[in-house]
């Protein structure tokens, strides 16, 4: 065999093999993004009345494989005796009566798609990985960092929603806060 035939071969075995070890990080990072979401309903409390009975609604809009994940992690798992339920969006009018929507990176939908008006829906806690989210009027930002998931709670975009989160959860985080009315 020739050296340019070897070195075709090579490059195709290291091409083919990197894809599943790529696909492996990202479903192990998407893994931790779901337990995190999991701790959010654990730590938050919802204002609204009408959104107290029932299931625990999340809906999910960006990148397909996640909300896939996501139900496979989360749905029929229960909050303070309530049952968790994933749904896919396309759209922010989807979002209606959700507790809880995120919005997943790496698909073609934009994180302001699920915004109303540049802001979260109020009663709704919204979450995503997107690097400016919270810039977008979304309340919780999830990243990677030193291969663990932190997040950034965006406390104007909290007061906003209606939402409280604990203190205990939100000493983990970083807190922001607009100056002069811009994140």
């Amino acid at each position: 065999m020739t050296l340019r035939l070897l070195l075709a071969i090579f490059v195709f075995i290291l091409t083919v093999a990197a894809v599943p070890a790529y696909s492996a990080v990202e479903d192990a990072e998407d893994e931790m993004k779901a337990a995190v979401v999991l701790t959010f309903l654990r730590y938050s409390e919802w204002p609204s009345p009408a959104r107290s009975n029932g299931p625990v609604i999340i809906g999910v809009g960006g990148r397909p494989g996640f909300s896939a994940l996501l139900r496979r992690s989360l749905d029929g798992k229960t909050v303070n005796n309530r049952s968790i339920s994933v749904i896919e969006l396309d759209s922010a009018a989807d979002g209606q009566g959700c507790n809880v929507i995120y919005i997943a990176t790496g698909g073609e939908s934009k994180p302001q798609q699920f915004l109303k008006g540049g802001r979260s829906p109020a009663g709704t806690l919204t979450i995503s990985d997107s690097r400016d989210f919270l810039e977008s009027g979304g309340v919780v930002r999830l990243l990677l960092v030193d291969g663990r998931i932190t997040f950034e709670v965006s406390m104007d975009g909290l007061e906003r929603s209606g939402i409280t989160i604990s203190s205990k959860l939100l000493r983990f985080g970083q807190i922001r806060r607009s100056k002069g009315g811009k994140q």
